[in-house]
Formats: C-alpha cells, sequence, structure tokens
C-alpha cells in the first residue's frame, strides 16, 4: 500500500458508532484495493458467530506475523472487544479504531492477534 493510498484513508474514513466501524473500513479497502467483497458484520451477531462465517465462506489460511504481507487481515482483542486491521507490511498494519485512522505496529498488539491471508 503505497504512502498516498494511506494518507487517502487516513483523510477520508471516519469512525461512526454503529454505522462505521472497523470492520467496514477493512471491507472498503479489501473492495478498492482487491476487488474483493468481505461480508458485512451485523450488529448483533456474536463476534465467534461471525469468525466462523468469514473463516468458513472465504478461502483463505493463518500467517504468522513473519509470513505476514500487504493486504493480510489482522484480528485482535482491543479490550473487550475484537478489532480488525489490514496489514501494511510484516511489521504494520493499518485500522479505524474510535480516534480515527491509524497506522499501528504489530508489537503493540501483544500476542493475542490472529492473522488472515484471504485468497485475491
Amino acid at each position: 500500500m503505497d504512502e498516498q493510498t494511506l494518507i487517502k484513508y487516513m483523510t477520508t474514513k471516519r469512525y461512526k458508532e454503529g454505522e462505521y466501524v472497523c470492520w467496514d473500513f477493512v471491507r472498503d479497502i479489501y473492495k478498492d484495493l482487491y476487488n474483493i467483497d468481505l461480508p458485512e458484520y451485523p450488529a448483533d451477531e456474536i463476534q465467534a458467530e461471525f469468525k466462523y462465517e468469514l473463516t468458513s465462506n472465504i478461502k483463505h489460511k493463518k500467517v504468522t506475523v513473519d509470513e505476514a504481507q500487504e493486504g493480510d487481515i489482522i484480528v485482535f482483542s482491543l479490550f473487550a472487544n475484537q478489532h480488525a486491521g489490514v496489514m501494511i507490511n510484516n511489521e504494520s498494519f493499518i485500522h479505524l479504531p474510535k480516534t480515527g485512522v491509524q497506522v499501528s505496529d504489530v508489537a503493540d498488539v501483544g500476542k493475542n492477534y490472529v492473522i488472515y491471508r484471504m485468497e485475491k
């Protein structure tokens, strides 16, 4: 993901509780960059059910952080909630927390994360 693309997302996407959250942001990136429609995350769906739906309906594989590459999806716990972002390399990812779009280091997440590579 080049710098122009990062800047575009950082200046145009805003968190809106119940309307535009981290998964919507991941979906937009996948649609824009890879022309892949990821499923919506229904607000009333239990996280475990959604994770099962995502991983059972889309061809994917789990990868280690060392294998991670641009476009892989990182999913982790943020306080009591699940959170998701898109890897921009094997050290950093772009995501949409409530404070706005950020680029963060995987090392800052701790060890409670999973990285998925979706078939493009």
